[in-house]
């Protein structure tokens, strides 16, 4: 009896040291608040980086930096302060807390987890030569392809999956080629769609070249427009200046536009991923019509059956008249999978539907 008293008390002091880790950190700040904020997050931050090191667990740094970091003192159980004062640039505090392991690499699983189900995104990368200005160099083939080859680089080194060049340089040609209509959202998305990208990255390029007897200077500035391709919409628009210097006009031409390339897609990131894993985890809103529905049990069978499969929040009725129903579905999954889902919910109800148009995040069928 005593053995397995003793044993048991074992296992509850070893299961507590997995629970709680004591770590020491050291946070700076303008005042004692602050400084001990940062220490806390710097407990925390020591905590998440052993875990990593001992664990197979792979998840993007900004959803740590959101969902984890942010929320630093819900994973301190307890701490006292070792050492405090005053510095030159403010306060230091340095603080002994015990982390709730288990919290926290729960919450670790579960971002792994949500990554390894929703995927990363797919990007379509264009350039816009109707958007672009400056000198004529600039729209020469090289340098273009310089700029893609930085912006590619830095999405592809992220985990993002990039639509295929040739394809992407399709497109380019159409805009080019079209100089009576302005490149919008709605067209970046419908090509978008078509080769399965969930976002339409648009650049163009302006600038300055300046000739020296020395050197040669190349300033340029790269805008973006960062299109939602389900939605339709642009979720974001970025401006970066690059420059660089060189004994010929091609060296220097060639460093800007590849660092330059790669400078714009940092304030992009976490927008993509914030917004990605938005649509991952709460789903986006989706229309579907349906031409031959409208009585109303039929309505409501079909999406009381939709409402079913495991990607659909919530599906309504919003419109009927004319031999159509119109439906919004909220939908965690991609724009393939809500059409399969739709062919999924008409077959349990023995109805044959054909998809007869999609644009955006709306898609007309026709039940035969």
């Amino acid at each position: 009896m005593k053995k397995i008293l003793l044993l048991l008390i074992l296992l509850l002091s070893l299961g507590t040291s997995v629970a709680f880790a004591n770590v020491e950190a050291t946070g700076v700040g303008a005042n004692k608040g602050q400084a001990l904020t940062a220490a806390l997050r710097r407990a925390v931050e020591q905590s998440v980086g052993i875990y990593l090191q001992s664990s197979s667990a792979s998840v993007n740094s900004v959803l740590v930096e959101d969902k984890i970091f942010s929320h630093s003192k819900g994973y301190v159980n307890k701490y006292s302060i070792i050492k405090e004062g005053k510095i030159e640039d403010g306060y230091s505090v340095t603080i002994s807390a015990k982390v709730d392991d288990k919290i926290l690499k729960d919450d670790i699983n579960a971002l792994t987890i949500l990554r390894k189900v929703s995927g990363d995104p797919r990007i379509l990368v264009v350039y816009s030569s109707k958007n672009s200005e400056g000198p004529a160099v600039f729209k020469n083939k090289g340098f273009v392809d310089e700029i893609y080859n930085g912006i590619v680089e830095s999405l592809t080194d992220k985990q993002f999956r990039v639509v295929d060049k040739a394809d992407a340089q399709k497109f380019a040609r159409q805009i080019a080629e079209a100089h009576e209509v302005e490149v919008d959202s709605n067209s970046a998305a419908k090509y978008g769609l078509k080769y399965k990208a969930e976002y339409t990255l648009l650049y163009s390029v302006s600038g300055t070249v300046k000739e020296g007897a020395v050197n040669n200077h190349v300033l340029i500035r790269l805008k973006t427009q960062l299109i939602d391709n389900t939605r339709s919409q642009v979720i974001t628009s970025k401006m970066v200046e690059q420059s660089a210097s060189a004994s010929t006009v091609e060296q220097a031409m060639e460093k800007s536009a590849r660092d330059g390339g790669k400078k714009i897609v940092s304030p992009m990131l976490e927008i993509i991923q914030k917004n990605w894993m938005d649509m991952q985890q709460n789903g986006s809103l989706y229309t579907v019509v349906m031409d031959g529905v409208e009585d109303a049990e039929a309505i409501s069978n079909f999406t009381g059956m939709f409402e079913k499969f495991p990607l659909v929040n919530s599906a309504k009725e919003v419109e009927s008249g004319g031999g159509k129903t119109t439906f919004e579905a909220t939908y965690r999954g991609k724009r393939d999978e809500l059409d399969r889902d739709v062919l999924r919910a008409a077959k349990e109800l023995g109805w044959t539907v054909k998809k007869i148009r999609a644009e955006g995040a709306r898609s007309s069928w026709k039940k035969l």
